[in-house]
């Protein structure tokens, strides 16, 4: 007599071709793809064992820093031919294969829905297999008095299937050994020293005409000239990306020049490889898959220790009203930021008031940007009735720093560079140059 469960496991292993295929197509067409797809899948989710090879290849060229196309592919691909012949070889030679690929993929922005159908069906055939597991510890003894015993082994088999791709064993670490790394490896990595360390988010807000794209303009050179852009002092020059989303090149630069001019006047030349600018009055949309691989692709291009962008508002040609909407724009940041790059995001201030009926210094939007950086800062005209004429404006922090800076409390324009630290307390160092 055929046991009923015995015909459950008699269809075939769910699985789809087709998003495999999508899958890997949208890795080869697209940077910002591929890093979704790395991230959300491992060799064994795919059903066809040659796109387990594949997908390990395309990765591995990822972790070595090299692209991921099908020239740059195809020695890699020869190189693992004894794995791929043993997976049942490809169906044409590799470079077509490799093009039926990126034409199986309808559109690379897709590629998180393709993984999540390839990583929901690999998940399913683990459980089936623990299933038949569990199933045949209940028939291969007679003697059911260990009845615990035979639990735990199918508490086992389920843990498998949760914890597949999941990495090797444990990582959290005990306090001893948490804390036993060598207190170098914790040394700060400052882009500018006491302001902006590697790997750091600054959104600067401002109301309008408040001059916080000329600051960033001019954090920017000097950062790139290894001038310290509060103190004066110098520093290690960085290398800059600043990527201008809303004024168009003619405008930046008659007021880029100056800067760099004044730079060159005190000694410190800015050389060509530490700025790079790019003006898109146009916008962009980091949503998109075409616009985001852009941005990646310049920044693999750069490495920037610094990264300048903005507004907010030209990095999508919608509202970014609420936090699903903020969360494509959010993602392609952090992409930055895994880079290595500072990221200093420009935005606009909000039109709420605060308390004294004040402008509220907060970004527009998503309370998703509130948490996001680890420093929010907005320019604010200072509460003096000749602040605006003299163009004194506070330094307001909307958000609290997670971790101590040297950021100044105001700025007020004027003399060497458009602006200049200054301090509420006489006996404070601000301004002095």
């Amino acid at each position: 007599m055929t046991d009923a469960y015995d015909d459950d496991f008699t269809a075939p292993e769910p699985h789809d071709l087709a998003a495999e295929r999508a899958a890997l197509g949208a890795m080869l067409l697209s940077e910002a793809a591929a890093e979704i797809c790395r991230q959300a899948l491992v060799p064994a989710d795919f059903y066809q064992g040659v796109h387990q090879v594949i997908f390990e290849t395309i990765t591995g060229a990822m972790r070595a820093g090299l692209p991921a196309d099908p020239v740059d592919l195809r020695p890699r691909l020869f190189a693992v031919r004894d794995k791929l012949l043993a997976a049942g070889g490809l169906p044409a030679d590799q470079t077509d294969y490799l093009h039926t690929l990126m034409r199986a993929c309808p559109l690379p922005a897709n590629a998180r829905s393709y993984a999540r159908t390839v990583r929901g069906h690999a998940v399913t055939r683990r459980l089936r297999e623990g299933a038949r597991r569990i199933l045949q510890l209940t028939r291969e003894g007679e003697d059911l008095d260990d009845a615990h015993g035979l639990t735990e082994r199918a508490i086992r088999e389920l843990e498998a299937v949760r914890d597949a791709g999941a990495g090797d064993g444990i990582t959290v670490q005990t306090v001893t050994e948490f804390l036993g790394e060598d207190e170098d490896a914790d040394a700060y990595d400052w882009v500018i020293r006491g302001v902006l360390e590697r790997a750091d988010r600054l959104i600067l807000t401002g109301q309008e005409g408040a001059g916080k794209t000329m600051l960033l303009r001019q954090m920017a050179v000097m950062a790139a000239a290894g001038i310290h852009p509060f103190t004066y002092e110098p520093v290690k020059p960085c290398r800059v990306l600043f990527l201008d989303c809303e004024n168009t090149p003619r405008h930046t630069r008659r007021k880029m020049r100056p800067l760099v001019t004044q730079a060159r006047l005190q000694g410190h030349e800015v050389d060509d490889a530490n700025l790079w600018i790019e003006c898109r009055p146009q916008g962009m949309d980091l949503a998109l898959d075409k616009d985001l691989s852009w941005l990646l692709r310049q920044a693999a291009a750069v490495m920037p220790d610094i990264t300048f962008l903005g507004p907010l508002y030209r990095l999508a040609p919608r509202a970014l009203q609420t936090d699903d909407e903020a969360a494509p724009i959010i993602a392609a940041l952090n992409l930055l930021r895994a880079r290595g790059s500072a990221v200093v995001l420009e935005a606009h201030a909000g039109h709420a008031t605060g308390p004294g009926g004040r402008r509220d210094p907060r970004p527009r939007g998503s309370s998703a940007f509130l948490g996001w950086p680890e420093f929010g800062y907005g320019l604010r005209w200072s509460d003096d009735e000749t602040a605006k004429a003299e163009r004194t404006v506070d330094m307001v922090a909307w958000r609290g720093d997670r971790d101590e800076r040297e950021w100044p409390e105001m700025l007020t324009a004027g003399g060497t560079w458009p602006w200049r630290p200054v301090s509420r307390s006489p006996s404070a160092a601000w301004g002095a140059a």
